[in-house]
């Protein structure tokens, strides 16, 4: 039987082996849109999981394990073809944003879904979410 640590491990390391396979930024032109302040993330409810995804609800200990151990770095740092490292290191900073918020917020989780493609051309979209305590498992 595999432990939760295993288990989140097992998650982690195919979204990170799958990382490389995301969609790639569309353009790299810079948007003539004003820039919005960004929001730091809060743990909340857990985002709904649509049919043929994988979702995945860390424990809080799972969790703690997941930021100690820099996965969001393992990410970031992954070698993937020119296309596509811009994507990494966005996925890196949102999954660094989110496992933060959690682990700012007492006894709240880390939420993971790993969903196919959005767009022609990708593969898996990725979703990280710091959810509240009482929704976490034990």
């Amino acid at each position: 039987m595999t432990s939760r640590a295993g288990r989140v491990g097992i998650v982690v390391g195919a979204v990170a082996a799958a990382t490389v396979l995301a969609a790639p930024i569309a353009s790299a032109e810079p948007s003539s849109q004003p820039s919005q302040p960004s929001q730091t993330p809060e743990a909340s409810i857990p985002m709904p999981v649509r049919e043929g995804a994988l979702g995945y609800l860390a424990t809080r200990s799972s969790t703690l394990w997941l930021a100690d151990r820099g996965v969001d770095q393992v990410i970031a740092n992954l070698p993937a073809p020119p296309a596509y490292s811009r994507a990494n290191r966005q996925m890196a900073k949102t999954l660094k944003q989110e496992l933060d918020a959690a682990v700012d917020t007492p006894g709240a989780c880390l939420q993971i879904i790993v969903d196919g493609p959005g767009q022609a051309g990708g593969v898996f979209n990725y979703g990280f979410f710091a959810v509240e305590k009482q929704y976490c498992p034990k």
